[in-house]
């Protein structure tokens, strides 16, 4: 039996099938280990993004609560301009934000903004009425 062993056919093929039974061996060990920092990656990637969505969320409340208040100080300026005299708002809003004027004018009562856009000079008065309409001069 020993003479078997050391026929070279023999030790050829136990040479092959140990370097087979290594390589598929630590071939296995560097695929769990690479798969489990694959995975470990993953996870750090995935706690990041979540961490990220929640910052974008409180980022999204704080423009909503920038949003209301900067809607409740524009809609204290209608009321403002509202409750104001026409012949007064009328000399005063062509001289603001041509933006915020539209949207005081736009957010008044018919009877008051007539009354006031009624009281501004004829291109001033063609301009915030354009604007109202949607038209762009």
């Amino acid at each position: 039996m020993l003479k078997i062993l050391h026929t070279p056919i023999v030790f050829i093929m136990f040479a092959v099938l140990s370097i087979f039974l290594f390589n598929a061996f630590f071939a296995g060990v560097a695929n769990v280990y690479g798969a489990s920092a694959k995975e470990e990656e993953v996870k750090v990637l995935k706690i990041q993004i979540k961490s990220e969505l929640e910052e974008l969320k409180k980022i999204e409340v704080k423009i909503h609560q920038i949003k209301l208040a900067q809607q409740a100080r524009v809609n204290n300026l209608v009321m403002l301009y509202s409750s104001m005299d026409p012949e007064k708002a009328a000399s005063i809003l062509p001289l603001i934000d041509k933006n915020i004027a539209v949207y005081i004018l736009s957010h008044m009562s018919p009877r008051v903004a007539s009354a006031i856009i009624s009281r501004m000079p004829t291109k001033e008065a063609v301009f915030f009425t354009d604007s109202i309409a949607g038209r762009s001069n």
